[in-house]
This record gives structure tokens, C-alpha cells and sequence, in this order.
């Protein structure tokens, strides 16, 4: 059965040089990582460059014939980087089963490794010793990379503990994404964040110690991050936090999410149905053991093959009642024409019926709550009886690339007749041919664009190596389905 094994890219002796996502079976390295303590070091711009820079681009080749299998998808990115966040602001030692294991998640842990956490990996979990408040390390540089949740939710870690001085750097990607929300709401409450270069974009410096006040009002039109930083970190405050908003929270899922699992970890939340009012009472998290659920966003990818290449593919650790806004994709597919079964309250399977020569069209999908979403929607209409209007989304044009941008122009590379709109698209049906695109270094352009290849007549793609964001085995699996892809070495 296929799955997406533990990737330590950065932080693991045997898989540092070793390209992500290669063909050929990796090595394992549970024997060498088992119970070893990781040293914030080894995660490094040096490391992580090494393995991004090995290969310049895949091909993706066309469907032979329809697909047939099974997957386990990996951990949820959002909830790893949420259970790592409450891990480091408990007290006592957390365990943490079924993460993640990939480019965002390791700049978590080694950002808690750094800060003074004991971090101990094992085979699929990982233990984490808080610090609460505490900040036996009251100066650093912590280099956040393109980990955009991470880089969200570390200011507010820091600003809400003892005194001390951090310096926050990031990836030139990350660097041209907001903060600006974040940095107004965590100044109401003091002057914990400054900017060092630019307005509103990293890199910043943090200072604890100088939370002052107790309301916040937070712009949720851009990302529902903003939101869920300070909430994680507010219990840890001396006395209670309000935080409002103008009860319109793009993705607002996400902070619901993000209250279930404070309240895992023995926060005391309460919140309107609107999330405009927000109270956050002063709490002791308690370590506890965690269980992260399969990331609703990955599986996307997976399910959408049957509706490309005809078949039937069955995700086996997909939770039907999940928080995660994502999981709306499943009922997405069946107004495409797919039939969806969930074989109890984890597992789906989705097949195309052998009648449906195209995707049923005719759609309007308002996809604000679930925009990560867009762009495997983008990527079947193409494939549809008629054409399908996206509407909501224009936030994700400041998401690691112009998501709206990105997509028209790997559509139209295609073939596919499509209208820009500054929310969304209007996709017309298309006889799609195959292009060589640009994917941004977005893992999530990658990994949609790659679904037109396979159900067209096949794709290349520059920077393959940028699905390690969220599944770095991406390529490997699609393999294991019978769907292979070559890759093209970089030259100089």
C-alpha cells in the first residue's frame, strides 16, 4: 500500500543530499533517526537548499489506462504545526503520533529545539519537553524559512512569555507574504513585534515580556493564521484575552481547529458562532499525547486521480467528521460526477463511473472556506461538460505565490480557455495538450498542475522538489498508483 513515509530531509544522516520525491525507493532511515534528539542546527537554509536545488524539472506522464489502489495519506500539516505549537508552551512532555514529517514541520521543531524544548523523533511521532512561559533561551535567530503557519505562529509564542530578544528571518518567498495583521493585533496588546527591513513582511524582531493589555482585534480577511497564533498563545498570559474580529475569518475552520486543539491540551476557550468575540482564559497547557488525523488538503490530490484517469482509489485514513475545511473536497468530486463512499468514519473510496466521458460542469463553487481546495477544483474543470466559475479566493493570491495568477497561466499553457477574475476563474472545458509550466515553487501548484498532466496528455514541471512542503514522497506515490513521472537534472 502506498503512504507517505517519514521524510526527515533536513535532520536525518542518511537523507541529507538525498532528492525528495526520487523515483527510486529511499533508503530507511527509522533505524538511524529512532529515539535520536535532533539539533536545531541541522535544519539549515545550507540543508534545505541542498535537497531543493538536485533537480530542475518532472515530467509528469499521461494515464495510462484508468487508476486502481489505495493510500495512506500523511498527517495534517495544519494540525503537526498546531500540536508542536501547544507542545512548546505546555509544561512536561508531549507526544505526538502520526505527524507530519516535512519542510514546514521541521522548521517547527527545530524553532522549539532552539527556543531550549526537548525534542526527541521516533518512528511516526515525535516527544516535545515544553517551556510554558519560560524562555531558557532568551536570544536567538530563528529562521522560519517558507513555513507560513510557522512564521504565524512563532511571534506570538515568544511575545507572550518571559523577557528576552529573538530574531525572525525567512525565506525570500516567505519574505514577500503579510504579517501585517499579525504584527497590528500583537501590538493592541504591548510592543512585542518590530520590523526590521519592511512594513508588514519578515524579517521581524520579537521581544517578550511586554504583553500589556488584554484586547485584540485581528483583520481576518487575509488569513485565519493571524488568528490562531495569538489564541494558541494567549492562555499562557498572567490574565484573560479577548480577541474580535469582524466576524468575516477567511477559512474559520482553521481557528475552530485550532480551539479544539488548545482545548486538547486544557485550554479554557470561549468563542461566538461568528468568531467576532473570542474570550481566552489564563491556563497551564498540560502535556498530553496527541493523534494528528490525515491532512484533508494532501488527500485532495489523491482522490481527484479516478476523476482524471477513470478508476477507483480508496484514501484508508481519511475521518469523514474532520475540522479540517478541506474535507468538503469529497462532496466536490460527486458534484463533478465522481461516486464517493465512506467505508466508515475513516476511509473513502471515489470512483468514476465507466459512463462519465467528461466531468459533470455547469458549477459555481464558492470556495472561501476551503480554498486550499482551488486549485485541484481549477485543475478538473478543464475536464468538465461545462464551464465552472471559483469565487472566494482572492486571499490566496498572497499565499506562497498568486495562486489565481499562477493557475491561469498554467491553464492557458494547456490549452484551456480561461477568464481571471480577482477572486477566482471561469474555466471553460479544454482538449488539454501538454505544456512545460511553472509551478512558482508552490507545492500546491505542483501537485494540482501534475493532475492535468496525468489526465491530459502529460506535464513538466520546474521546482518538483517543493511538494516536500507538504508531502515530500508526492511523486513517489503517484508511482506506486502506476502513474509514473521522469525527472530532468539540473544543468551547471
Amino acid at each position: 500500500m502506498p503512504g507517505c513515509r517519514k521524510s526527515l530531509s533536513s535532520t536525518c544522516p542518511v537523507r541529507k543530499g538525498l532528492r525528495r520525491g526520487n523515483a527510486s525507493e529511499p533508503p530507511d532511515c527509522s533505524a538511524q533517526c529512532r529515539g535520536r534528539e535532533i539539533e536545531a542546527s541541522e535544519v539549515t537554509e545550507k540543508a534545505v537548499s541542498q535537497v531543493k536545488t538536485g533537480t530542475d524539472r518532472i515530467v509528469v506522464h499521461p494515464a495510462d489506462g484508468e487508476v486502481s489502489g489505495s493510500v495512506r495519506i500523511p498527517g495534517s500539516k495544519s494540525i503537526t504545526n498546531r500540536a508542536i505549537a501547544l507542545a512548546v508552551l505546555s509544561t512536561g512532555t508531549s507526544r505526538i503520533t502520526n505527524p507530519l514529517f516535512s519542510d514546514d514541520t521541521e522548521r517547527g521543531l527545530a524553532a522549539a529545539q532552539t527556543l531550549g524544548c526537548k525534542v526527541l523523533v521516533r518512528d511516526d511521532e515525535v516527544e516535545i519537553t515544553g517551556i510554558g512561559r519560560q524562555r531558557p533561551v532568551p536570544r536567538a535567530t530563528i529562521d522560519v524559512g517558507s513555513a507560513g503557519t510557522i512564521a504565524r505562529f512563532l511571534p506570538c509564542i515568544l511575545a507572550f512569555g518571559e523577557s528576552g530578544e529573538w530574531h525572525l528571518t525567512a525565506s525570500a518567498q516567505m519574505t514577500k507574504r503579510p504579517i501585517d495583521g499579525l504584527g497590528a493585533a500583537l501590538n493592541q496588546l504591548g510592543d512585542p513585534l518590530e520590523y526590521i527591513e519592511n512594513p508588514g513582511r519578515y524579517p521581524i524582531t520579537v521581544r517578550g515580556g511586554r504583553i500589556r493589555k488584554s484586547v485584540a482585534h485581528v483583520d481576518g480577511s487575509v488569513s485565519s493564521q493571524y488568528l490562531s497564533g495569538l489564541l494558541l498563545a494567549a492562555p499562557r498570559n498572567a490574565t484573560p484575552i479577548r480577541i474580535t474580529t469582524d466576524g468575516a475569518v477567511v477559512q474559520s475552520e482553521y481557528v475552530r481547529m485550532t480551539i479544539d486543539c488548545m482545548r486538547r491540551f486544557g485550554a479554557r476557550v470561549e468563542a461566538s458562532d461568528d468568531l467576532s468575540r473570542i474570550d481566552v482564559e489564563p491556563v497551564e497547557y498540560r502535556a498530553t499525547t496527541f493523534d494528528v488525523e490525515a491532512d484533508a488538503s494532501t488527500a485532495t490530490y489523491f482522490a481527484a486521480l479516478p476523476a482524471v484517469a477513470g478508476g477507483a482509489i480508496e484514501l484508508t485514513n481519511l475521518a469523514r467528521a474532520s475540522r479540517q475545511p478541506d474535507i468538503q473536497f469529497v462532496e466536490i468530486l460527486a458534484a463533478f460526477g465522481c461516486v464517493t463512499e465512506w467505508t466508515g468514519d475513516v476511509g473513502v473510496r471515489i470512483r468514476r463511473p465507466q459512463g462519465l466521458t467528461r466531468l459533470r460542469g455547469g458549477h459555481r463553487f464558492d470556495l472561501n472556506a476551503c480554498s486550499d481546495v482551488a486549485l485541484t477544483v481549477a485543475a478538473l474543470s478543464v475536464f468538465a461538460d461545462a464551464p465552472v466559475e471559483i469565487t472566494g479566493i482572492e486571499h490566496v493570491r498572497h499565499h506562497e505565490c498568486d495562486r489565481i495568477d499562477a493557475m491561469t497561466e498554467v491553464l492557458r499553457a494547456v490549452g484551456a480557455r480561461v477568464q481571471e477574475r480577482p477572486d477566482g476563474w471561469l474555466i471553460e472545458p479544454a482538449t488539454v495538450r501538454r505544456a512545460e509550466v511553472r509551478t512558482r515553487d508552490d507545492h500546491r501548484m505542483a501537485m494540482a498542475s501534475a493532475l492535468i498532466g496525468i489526465g491530459g496528455s502529460g506535464i513538466s514541471l520546474d521546482h518538483p522538489d517543493c511538494v516536500a512542503k507538504t508531502c515530500p514522497t508526492f511523486f513517489e506515490l503517484l508511482s506506486g498508483l502506476g502513474l509514473p513521472s521522469d525527472r530532468t537534472a539540473a544543468v551547471g
